[in-house]
């Protein structure tokens, strides 16, 4: 059936010292997210925040999982937010 695949990864190129957004076709709980760049990497859930957010080293990966910071909710959410130190390749998959 063409047309009906889902993409449940996404790998991207993303530019030094800038935030590149992945939106995902469905919202999810946890991500897996992988750093290809040569520099850390900050990633957000939903809309990148400054003092909320994940450090991953380079050639490293991290399984997130998707809660309010304030509260520890859990949510779910379609949009990560990823801020590059180095230019380099960064990939986002479902876990």
């Amino acid at each position: 059936m063409k047309g009906d695949t889902m993409i449940f990864c996404k790998r991207r190129s993303c530019p030094a010292r800038q935030v590149t957004e992945f939106n995902m076709q469905l919202s999810g709980l946890k991500w897996k997210v992988k750093n290809f760049t040569g520099g850390e990497i900050y990633v957000s859930l939903g809309a990148y925040d400054e003092v909320n957010n994940v450090r991953i080293a380079p050639g490293a990966y991290d399984i997130l999982i998707d809660r309010d910071p304030q509260t520890a909710t859990r949510r779910t959410s379609r949009l990560i937010q990823v801020y590059a130190e180095a230019e380099g390749e960064v990939e986002v998959m479902y876990a």
